[in-house]
């Protein structure tokens, strides 16, 4: 565990408490966790901060991110009919490098769309069972990743919440980019409704796995710091996060039974809260095109 003198983004020593808590993901768990909010770039972060050696106890074979799958054709079709997947135009005829790939899912759909891929993923486990599928995956830290070859299109899907230094990372990615290319990133958005009214308890905080906890005003501000150009900040509000959400928030502070709230907000209602959300940019992920 270090802790941490300054902001890892604006490296401001001006921060504040924004809550302490423990892990959704396992209510047994008797850790708790600090998380401080940088008072100039509006960035939160565990403080202190546990080193991937603290964490290997919670990313286990059971972390979704390791093993999700899908149907492969279901979801190429579904792009080749919406013009995109995860964000992006189709792929075909891109290089695409996928940060924290995971078990390779987006990597097999954008090569069944004609892209040629190429992932990198810390986690054995993650890598295994995305070179179990005929992918090419680095295991490593994206320090150790060597390579001359640079992409058209690289993508960090839920990943630069997980990395202590997202300046650095930032950076190398850059380094990777071909002339032209984009740097697409997702990550919860930590200014969304749904964190300032659960805190810690808010799903997107998923302590400890989420090191950083973004809001547009910190994201815009570490692509800057890496030399990074934003072409676009949006958010995106899925109708059933949505839902979730909005009922946890009626069960948590205000006391509604859980068979009370389980009807509440069906899917038009969720689609319309959402994406009244995402017109204020307020919605419960950040997506972020980048450009060199």
């Amino acid at each position: 565990m270090e802790q941490l003198a300054a902001c890892p983004v604006c490296e401001s020593d001006r921060t504040a408490l924004a809550f302490e808590g423990g892990t959704i993901r396992n209510p047994d768990d008797p850790a708790r966790w600090r998380v401080e909010r940088c008072l100039d770039c509006s960035l939160g972060f565990l403080n202190p901060q546990p080193s991937w050696d603290d964490l290997q106890a919670y990313y286990t074979e059971s972390y979704d991110a390791y093993s999700r799958s899908g149907d492969v054709e279901a979801a190429a079709r579904d792009a080749l009919n919406s013009g995109e997947v995860r964000f992006l135009p189709i792929p075909k005829g891109k290089r695409v490098l996928d940060f924290g790939c995971g078990g390779g899912f987006f990597l097999r759909v954008c090569q069944r769309l004609g892209a040629t891929v190429k992932g990198i993923e810390p986690s054995p486990i993650g890598a295994e069972f995305a070179r179990s599928h005929g992918l090419d995956v680095f295991h490593g830290a994206l320090e150790q990743f060597e390579t001359g070859e640079k992409f058209d299109i690289i993508t960090v899907n839920q990943v630069l919440e997980h990395v202590p230094d997202p300046i650095s990372t930032l950076t190398r990615l850059k380094s990777l980019l071909a002339p032209g290319g984009t740097i697409l990133i997702a990550v919860p958005n930590a200014a969304c409704s749904w964190a300032k009214k659960l805190g810690w308890k808010w799903d997107g905080a998923d302590l400890p796995f989420h090191l950083l906890h973004f809001t547009p005003e910190s994201m815009a501000r570490a692509a800057g710091r890496a030399g990074l150009k934003v072409q676009r900040i949006r958010t995106y509000s899925e109708p059933w996060i949505v839902a979730f959400s909005m009922r946890k928030h009626l069960r948590e502070n205000w006391l509604i039974p859980g068979r009370l709230t389980a009807a509440l907000y069906p899917g038009w209602m969720a689609r319309r809260l959402g994406a009244s959300l995402d017109r204020k940019c307020a919605g419960d992920n950040l997506v972020v095109e980048l450009t060199a």
